[in-house]
Formats: structure tokens, sequence, C-alpha cells
């Protein structure tokens, strides 16, 4: 029975997701699963995804990437949900560091990684999001789990898509909870590098940040902090 499983939500990722499943192929942790959950690509990305045999391939509701997570957790045969965005790589310890921490102490929930960098900083606009993603000072204020026991994920409800970009921080949202750090934890992110990512990305925050606090619900509120209606 596998330890972990490797969860990754998709929509049109042709671009990265061979980056990102030849990466996880190469780790020195062994013992897990991929389950890759595929929201209505148009593209090329479950051709891709289909090449790696290993991989489990799931067809996904068009309902975000919460509700995508939440479909390969229940589909899950690890104890460990391990969860990554199919635009990035990962130092070939990531996952056992990662992992370390639950297997060594019961009591403890999830855990996030502690250093995540920017892999497209060639780009002006890219460079604008920063080039450190997480740095090992801010880690700790991190409120993604990028691993949790499958059990603890279940109990809680899993991720709720009414929160939009920050649904991956639903358990922080509505039960403060927060992970722990793992130490060594190196990940590689891929940036917004265009205008219309750069928009796209922003509207989505704002939508999220219009769920969790009824004040952005103002539209002028919205148009001063957030830019959108």
């Amino acid at each position: 029975m596998v330890k972990a499983s490797v969860i990754i939500p998709t929509y049109n990722e042709e671009n990265y997701i061979e980056k990102a499943l030849k990466s996880l192929e190469q780790q020195s942790y062994k013992n897990f699963e991929i389950i890759v959950i595929d929201d209505g690509s148009t593209d090329r990305t479950r051709d891709i995804v289909k090449k790696f045999r290993q991989v489990k391939l799931i067809k996904g509701e068009h309902k975000g990437p919460g509700a995508s997570r939440n479909i390969g957790a229940r589909r899950a045969e690890g104890e460990f949900l391990i969860f990554v965005d199919a635009d990035m790589t990962f130092d070939k310890n990531y996952l056992k560091n990662l992992i370390s921490p639950l297997e060594q102490d019961k009591r403890i929930i999830g855990t996030t990684h502690d250093y995540e960098i920017a892999t497209n900083i060639h780009n002006k606009i890219s460079l604008l999001w920063g080039e450190v993603r997480v740095s090992k000072n801010e880690a700790g204020n991190i409120k993604i789990f990028r691993a949790i026991r499958k059990n603890k994920f279940l109990e809680l409800g899993g991720f709720d898509s009414k929160y939009g970009y920050a649904d991956d921080q639903t358990f922080w949202i509505k039960y403060k909870l927060k992970p722990k750090v793992a130490n060594d934890t190196i990940c590689y992110h891929r940036n917004p590098e265009t205008l219309d990512e750069t928009f796209k990305q922003a509207r989505w925050i704002g939508a999220s940040w219009k769920t969790r606090f009824k004040i952005f619900s103002i539209p002028l509120v919205n148009i001063i902090f957030l830019g959108i209606l």
C-alpha cells in the first residue's frame, strides 16, 4: 500500500505538467502515487499525462482547483495527501522531508514547505511577484497545507471552493489551523509572466477576498482596494 498520494489539479497545463511529473519521478522518496485531476483542459494536458503510465488521471468537474483536490483526496490510497501545482518542480528530497514530521509525530496534522523559488525570474513581469515566493524566515506564516493526513483532511470537510484563490487556506479560514514547517523542503514555482496572466490572477485573488470579507462586497471598496467590480 502506498504511503502518500500526490494530488495535482490541472487546467490547460500542457507547457508545465510534464516537467512536474518528471520531477516527481526523480524523488528520493518512492512510496507514493500521483493523481492528476484534469478540470476540463482543452489543450494537450491529458495526452501528456497519459504518457506517464503510473499516473492516475481523473476527470474533474470544472469547479476549480479546490474541488479537483477534493476529488483526488477521495480517490487517494495514501495515508498522507500532498497537494502541489502543475507548474511546480521539486528538490529530490522534497517529498521525504515534507512527510518526515508526519511520520515522526502523530500529533502533527500537516506540513508546509520552507523554501519556494520562482522559476521564471528572467521575465520582468514575473519579478513583480517576487523571486522568492516562500522564504525560510516567512514559512511559519504560511497557511497552506502541502501535506496533510488523509483522515484529518476528510474529517475537516476538504477544501471549500467558495474561497476561490484561497481555497487551499480553508483550514485556516474555518478552523485557524496552520501547518508545521517541514525543514529542507525546496520547490520551484512559476510566476505569472504576462499582463493577461497577472490580470486574471489579480481578479481571482480579489474574488476570494470578496467571499471572505463582506466589506469587499461594496463596489466602491472593490474599485479602491481590489480593482474589480
